[in-house]
């Protein structure tokens, strides 16, 4: 594991969200980042309604599509988002964070983590710890990002958020 490897690692708070990280880790080789084809659902099954894979449809401007959402995502926010683009989504102030996460997975050519409150879904109480995991073609360009969304309300969830790197990884 490289050390930007271990330090993005090191900021995942979520235990799911480590073995996530790391099936996908393994799944990579020397050269490319893991093909959609490596990523097998049943070796995931536990994870399966917290994950989501999205397509990129267009760099510039950021366009991306939701191909698939564990059922967790439409029960915290309210709505079945596979099949929709993100920009369809009211994010609100919130808008330019996601965007810079994604760009992060898709031209820094890593992945990223965060945690944000749900307030563009009227949540403000469940905080989002995500993960996003980049995704190539057999030609190694990155096509499809793959998603780990954990939403915790508490005062543990408080206390998570006020520890965890609030930036992207």
């Amino acid at each position: 594991m490289t050390p930007q490897d271990q330090a993005i690692r090191a900021q995942l708070i979520i235990p799911e969200q480590r073995e996530l990280f790391d099936y996908w880790r393994a799944k990579c080789t020397q050269t490319r980042f893991p093909l959609r084809a490596d990523i097998q659902p049943a070796e995931l099954k536990a994870l399966l309604p917290s994950l989501s894979l999205l397509d990129v449809v267009g760099p510039d401007p950021l366009q991306m599509r939701v191909r698939l959402a564990g059922t967790r995502l439409r029960d915290y926010f309210g709505i079945e988002t596979t099949g929709r683009n993100l920009n369809e989504f009211e994010l609100g102030d919130q808008r330019g964070y996601w965007e810079a996460a994604y760009r992060e997975v898709l031209e820094g050519a890593r992945p990223a983590q965060g945690v944000v409150p749900l307030t563009p879904w009227a949540q403000p109480h469940v905080f989002q710890f995500w993960l996003r995991l980049p995704l190539a073609n057999e030609a190694g360009r990155i096509v499809m990002v793959l998603g780990h969304d954990a939403f915790l309300q508490s005062e543990k969830a408080h206390a998570l958020a006020g520890r965890a790197n609030l930036r992207i990884a």
